[in-house]
Formats: C-alpha cells, sequence, structure tokens
C-alpha cells in the first residue's frame, strides 16, 4: 500500500510540474512556431480488427525542426510541408508493385501547424502504401 502511496505521489507531483512546464513551453513558443507533433504507426491487417497489433511506430516533429525516431524525419517533414499536412495529399513514388494481397493499415494522429490530424489509410501491401506515401510511411 505503501508502494502505491508512493508511486501516486511521484506521478501526481511530476504531471503538476510538467503542467506547468509544458503550458509555459507552450505560451512562450506559441507565436514562433505552431506545433506540428504526428505519430504514426503500422499494423497489419485491413483495419477492421481493433485488436491487431501494431507492428511499428514512430514520431515526427516538424516545428522548429525535423526530429523524433523517425528514421528519414527531414524528408517526411520536407513532403508534409508541401500538401500542409494533408496526409492523403501525399503522393509516393511511381512504380510497380505486386499484386500479393497483405494489408497493412498505417495512422497519424497528432497536429500539423496547430491543427489536429487524424489520417487512417489500409492498402494492399507495404509497396502499394510507399508508392502512395512515398517516405513519410517508410519507417
Amino acid at each position: 500500500m505503501l508502494v502505491r502511496i508512493r508511486s501516486f505521489l511521484l506521478v501526481f507531483s511530476a504531471l503538476l510540474g510538467l503542467g506547468a512546464t509544458s503550458s509555459q513551453a507552450w505560451a512562450d513558443s506559441s507565436s514562433l512556431h505552431p506545433p506540428s507533433d504526428l505519430v504514426l504507426t503500422l499494423a497489419r491487417g485491413d483495419g477492421t480488427d481493433p485488436g491487431a497489433p501494431i507492428i511499428r511506430a514512430v514520431t515526427l516533429t516538424c516545428m522548429p525542426q525535423a526530429s523524433g525516431t523517425h528514421p528519414h524525419a527531414q524528408k517526411a517533414c520536407d513532403l508534409l510541408g508541401e500538401v500542409d499536412g494533408y496526409i492523403a495529399d501525399l503522393s509516393g513514388s511511381p512504380g510497380a508493385c505486386t499484386r500479393e494481397y497483405m494489408p497493412v493499415t498505417v495512422t497519424a494522429d497528432g497536429v500539423w501547424q496547430g491543427r489536429r490530424v487524424t489520417y487512417e489509410q489500409t492498402f494492399d501491401n507495404w509497396c502499394i502504401l510507399l508508392r502512395a506515401r512515398g517516405v513519410v510511411f517508410n519507417f
């Protein structure tokens, strides 16, 4: 019981400290760079099974500079900038793909220049995903 109380107090005090810090950081930086932070995921399947495991997930921050766990953060941010963060408007590179059916579902959640972004789409296979959306989902 004592461990639970200590854990609660630790989490509660951390949240109090983070709340003040993050709101202060937002107030300090909002006039310079509206936030552009996304969490991108990749799951096997057609998106109909809510219990389908996510096989990959990355973070992508584009403002004030490209960063996060995305392996191609700068290129992904550049592409998103070209379509003002509208992921459905991305176009990848042309090319042939096999016709195998191994569906993958991708999601993006977060903000782009202060605007809420939610995106989910299923593609017949990994190759078709990359041809359609490019490096943004290449992780």
